[in-house]
């Protein structure tokens, strides 16, 4: 606060004494001086009372300047004092800005007519706080707080402020009053040593209630697609146009409940429109009427479920970019595996629903879509550069070799980026490295870094997670100086990237990427034909073989007709299944890490196995021992779905696996991890395995409990 002069009668005294006596030591110095010096002829007495004299007249008129000024300024102190007391009283009894006095701890000293009117208390002196005036326990903490917090705010804060365009009411707490919304912004007094607060409050009720009323009727734009009806109508003997109008008609029921507009765009792919109040009651019931609705349409004599998906987007842009990201949502909730609606909103994409497992719902004319696609972007590049995850398994590894094929069917320098110590590179590629053609086709991170130019393509295969690939630096080069990178994988997509693919072949439907890619490779062979008729060599194909078998725990589980059809192509180009079965041969180490996991335990009425180690300190092959673990606890009779957890130096590893019938890619991306439907894992960094236990149990209930809340709404 500022602090004014004092000008009391008392300071005005001893500033004329002041003046007295320095005039008074003046004169005595001066006529001493002169008197020993200069005046030694003239009488003293003539002199002393000359001076004498002449002191006096300076101090009569010294007397005199005082009073005038004190005169004056007593004039203006009561001038300033009654344009105060007036002031104060219009403030207080005129001006219709309610205002508060409280003490530090937010009781109220004393209110003015306004919020005495507003808050209809019967006298200034209202005895009561801050809360019982505003809605809200906690608003003295929160309007005292924020005043705490502007104190604090330095220069930076406020430049920061000004490139983000902090609106002015951003200065305050907005609070409740009489049903009214109010900014209340709080100014620090200081009256005779005490502390208090002048709180104001600024009526913003209709900037409210107007600004609440766009938010309810800014429209969402929904794509929604019916995942697999034609596929799911060649498979059995119901009446397609039956199926579609009751899938019809149960959107147009959904969406005239929601007082929204529906326009089908495609065939089975509607646009919807509505307003943002209804989609905070659709998430409130995570879109089981809808999800649900749809699914209880069922196909054939097996009872197959229709099965519906949706992009939704709520984000502050126009309309053209708020379709753009509901398209790019729906894109999302289809590579996740369908039957879930993604919202994307400022913050970030949530996921509901994703409860059943959805019929792989791509075509060969898409896989030759995708193939005379990539291998044009490949002829055109500088080099190509090819990687899988980290850690590479037999799926990694053969998906890389299929796609590195085309790269050298195209005459295109190929390498493929890999850990050549990984015990199952070099299982796999025994043979294959003793050949000239791939000798040199393995590189590391570190080599492939020095391949990059503003040609390369990059292309990541078996997975979609930019934090497990093998060399996330080169993956970070390649965007930066050429911005080509194709994906192609089988596990749903847990994220947005922040770039844009050249291709994005997500298919969480096919058993293996090495599935995916064996289709294209097909699909290009048919397309183009060469001298010696085949793109793949026995030794590839082989190698190939064992990515699928290894999904598909040999051709037992996730297998389709698919699935048969790549594994048949493979069998033509010379893939040795006896060979093959050789990889999966478990060495001593092996067999002591998967002798660890000593615990055991079921869960949810003994339909969920979980099992644990402590780990043999191998890394990666105790990683392994989990995935195998996990499959060996989902051949219990009962069980559906098998965890395993290993503890490693620097995290808790959890392979999750299931008979289909649950989820365990929801289960475990509620602890970060990812997958598939029925294949997902996790990594708890910093966490004890006990820990690890407990949150994964936690993350397990809640699902079951989920699945149990949907039932009852049915």
């Amino acid at each position: 606060m500022p602090k004014y002069p004092d000008r009391s009668p008392k300071n005005s005294s001893t500033a004329q004494l002041i003046v007295l006596i320095v005039f008074g030591a003046l004169f005595l110095g001066t006529y001493l001086i002169l008197e020993r010096f200069v005046l030694k002829s003239m009488p003293g007495g003539v002199t002393a009372l000359a001076f004498f004299a002449l002191y006096l007249a300076l101090s009569a008129l010294a007397f005199l300047f005082f009073k005038l000024k004190q005169f004056k300024q007593h004039g203006e102190q009561v001038l300033f004092e009654s344009l105060n007391t007036k002031m104060h009283n219009m403030f207080k009894y005129v001006v219709k800005l309610p205002y508060a006095i409280v003490d530090e701890t937010g009781r109220v000293r004393a209110v003015n007519n306004a919020l005495q009117e507003l808050i209809g208390a019967r006298d200034p002196f209202f005895r009561g706080s801050l809360s019982d005036i505003c809605s809200g326990s906690s608003a003295a903490e929160k309007i005292l707080g924020e005043h705490a917090r502007e104190e604090q705010h330095t220069p930076a804060d406020a430049a920061q402020d000004a490139k983000k365009g902090t609106d002015a009411e951003e200065d305050g707490v907005q609070v409740r009053i009489k049903g009214g919304y109010y900014i209340a912004r709080a100014h620090r007094l200081n009256v005779e040593g005490e502390t208090n607060f002048l709180v104001t409050f600024t009526d913003v009720t209709k900037l409210t209630q107007l600004k609440n009323k766009m938010e309810r009727d800014m429209p969402a734009v929904a794509y929604v697609d019916i995942d697999n009806l034609e596929e799911l109508a060649q498979y059995t003997h119901a009446n397609y146009r039956d199926i579609a109008r009751r899938v019809d008609d149960l959107l147009l029921q959904w969406v005239a409940d929601l007082n929204g507009f529906m326009l089908e765009y495609e065939r089975n792919r509607y646009l919807v429109l509505f307003s943002q109040e209804k989609l905070k009651l659709c998430e409130k019931d995570k879109f089981s009427s809808l999800l649900d609705g749809v699914r209880n349409i069922r196909l054939g004599e097996y009872g197959i479920p229709v099965t519906l998906s949706a992009g939704i987007s709520l984000s502050d842009a126009s309309m053209e970019e708020r379709a753009k990201d509901a398209e790019s949502a729906l894109n999302l909730a289809l590579q996740r595996g369908g039957d879930q609606v993604a919202v994307r909103r400022e913050g970030g994409i949530e996921y509901y629903g994703g409860q059943i497992r959805t019929l792989a719902r791509r075509t060969k004319v898409q896989s030759r879509m995708v193939a005379n696609f990539l291998l044009p972007k490949i002829s055109e590049a500088d080099n190509l550069l090819v990687m899988g995850h980290r850690k590479p398994d037999f799926d990694s590894i053969g998906s890389c070799l299929g796609v590195a094929q085309l790269g050298l069917f195209a005459g295109v320098p190929t390498k493929i980026i890999i850990d050549t110590d990984n015990s199952n590179f070099r299982i796999a590629t025994k043979r294959l490295t003793a050949s000239r053609t791939y000798a040199d086709l393995f590189i590391s991170g570190h080599q492939g870094l020095g391949l990059i130019r503003p040609g390369t393509l990059l292309v990541i295969t078996d997975a979609n997670n930019f934090q497990i690939i093998e060399a996330p630096d080169v993956a970070a080069s390649v965007k930066q100086i050429s911005g080509k990178i194709a994906i192609i994988d089988h596990h749903r997509q847990t994220g947005e990237y922040d770039f844009e693919p050249i291709i994005n072949y997500i298919e969480p439907g096919a058993s293996s990427a090495s599935e995916l890619v064996t289709e294209m490779l097909e699909q290009c062979e048919v397309t183009n034909v060469t001298e010696t008729g085949a793109l793949v060599s026995d030794e590839v194909a082989s190698v190939m073989l064992s990515g699928i078998m290894l999904d598909t725990a040999g051709f037992t589980r996730n297998t389709g007709t698919r699935t048969l059809d790549a594994a048949r192509f493979l069998f033509s180009k010379g893939a040795n299944a006896e060979y093959v079965h050789g990889f999966f041969n478990e060495d001593y180490a092996d067999y002591v890490c998967e002798r660890s996991f000593s615990g055991c335990t079921l869960l949810q009425n003994d339909t969920v196995g979980m099992t644990w180690s402590h780990g043999t300190g191998r890394g990666s092959d105790d990683r392994v021992a989990a995935a195998k673990e996990a499959e060996k606890l989902l051949g219990v009779k009962g069980v559906c779905a098998a965890f395993a957890l290993v503890e490693t130096e620097d995290a808790v590893h959890i392979s999750g696996r299931s008979d289909g019938t649950v989820n365990v890619q929801l289960i475990l991306e509620k602890l970060g991890g990812g997958g598939r439907f029925d294949s997902a894992g996790a990594a708890l960094n910093g966490k004890m395995l006990a820990r690890a236990k407990e949150d994964l149990a936690a993350a397990i209930n809640e699902y079951f409990n989920d699945q149990e809340n949907a039932k009852r709404a049915d």
